[in-house]
């Protein structure tokens, strides 16, 4: 999708001034049609709050529960301008209960949702259902959701896959702009490196307006521990991005497996760092991954003015209906839950 970018205007000429949301920044994320047709239901911005030496942007507070909505809104759109009627989306629990919530009940789009049978029972009580969502459970959420993909040849939403997830993303670099300006360094825990892209990309497009001298510095926080992002580590290369006790090093990382310009800084933090961060910061109910970040902070202590976003909700214990999931561990059980009428 192309850009409108014009040096000589003000950002604040590209934004929809009606709305406090993600459509705030229609014109900056790409001309798209109809873009009311996903209500995001965030109709005010996510709070920067400070805790302890750090700001925190409390993506957690959103009515998602997670900054997730911000991919899928724009994703979704996307579908339904192109008028495609069914598309996969695989989850660990944050991405579905978001697409759950903004997907419009009128919508003509089915989203076949693959969940592991181990997703906290938390996020799982955390789904809302309508007809045109349907949340399955496998064994092999991944390798039904991509069988599911390929087999019927309909898109697939894993911010890996899925350019528009990238682009959603930048609605979280802008909003932070008009929040504060002045933020130097972003600490953001990091799967496919969609949203850290993103908030790269729109930095990058701020420069470019003119509405900001130099972009922050990014860092992409990941984990290999159990506590978060168990897979983080394995999608974004430990060999091109890394972070020592004494000197950060910088280098391109490969984020949502497509080249990227910006120069993007990763942290691996440790079960041990995530647990210290719970104890100093116990105030708050971040999930792990938020918690992750925060030790990034603390880890790597630059100077300037640093921000942390603290990406999804600690979900609480619900009453789930098992009854209204379908199920999946073969290629069968796909075929008959996808096939239409079937």
């Amino acid at each position: 999708m192309n850009l409108i970018l014009n040096v000589n205007k003000n950002f604040d000429d590209f934004c929809d001034r009606e709305r406090r949301d993600l459509w705030r920044y229609a014109k900056l994320l790409g001309k798209l049609k109809n873009t009311s047709q996903v209500n995001s239901g965030q109709t005010e911005f996510t709070p920067l709050e400070k805790v302890g030496k750090w700001l925190v942007k409390r993506e957690d507070c959103s009515i998602t529960g997670s900054h997730k909505f911000r991919a899928l809104a724009f994703q979704l759109s996307c579908l339904l301008a192109e008028k495609i009627d069914r598309a996969v989306l695989s989850s660990s629990g944050n991405a579905a209960i978001a697409a759950a919530k903004i997907l419009p009940h009128s919508a003509n789009l089915k989203l076949f949702t693959f969940l592991s049978r181990r997703t906290p029972p938390e996020k799982l009580a955390a789904l809302e259902f309508s007809k045109n969502f349907v949340p399955i459970l496998s064994d092999r959420p991944l390798r039904m959701a991509k069988y599911a993909t390929k087999h019927f040849k309909l898109r697939d939403l894993r911010p890996s896959q899925d350019r528009n997830a990238v682009v959603g993303f930048r609605s979280l670099g802008f909003e932070i702009f008009e929040q504060n300006p002045k933020i130097e360094n972003i600490f953001s825990f990091a799967t496919s490196c969609a949203s850290v892209r993103g908030m790269a990309e729109a930095f990058e497009i701020l420069v470019k307006l003119g509405a900001l001298k130099k972009a922050p510095r990014v860092f992409a926080v990941v984990s290999n521990g159990k506590l978060a992002g168990e897979l983080s580590g394995r999608i974004v290369d430990k060999n091109l991005c890394r972070v020592d006790k004494k000197i950060v090093e910088w280098t391109q990382v490969d984020t949502s497996r497509q080249p990227v310009d910006n120069k993007i800084c990763r942290v691996d933090i440790s079960d041990e760092e995530i647990l210290a961060a719970h104890q100093k910061f116990n105030s708050l109910e971040t999930s792990n991954e938020g918690f992750a970040s925060l030790a990034a902070a603390e880890k790597v202590r630059p100077s300037g003015e640093s921000l942390v976003i603290l990406t999804g909700r600690n979900w609480k214990s619900g009453k789930i209906d098992l009854a209204r999931f379908e199920k999946a561990d073969n290629f069968a059980e796909v075929d008959r839950i996808l096939t239409p009428n079937g």
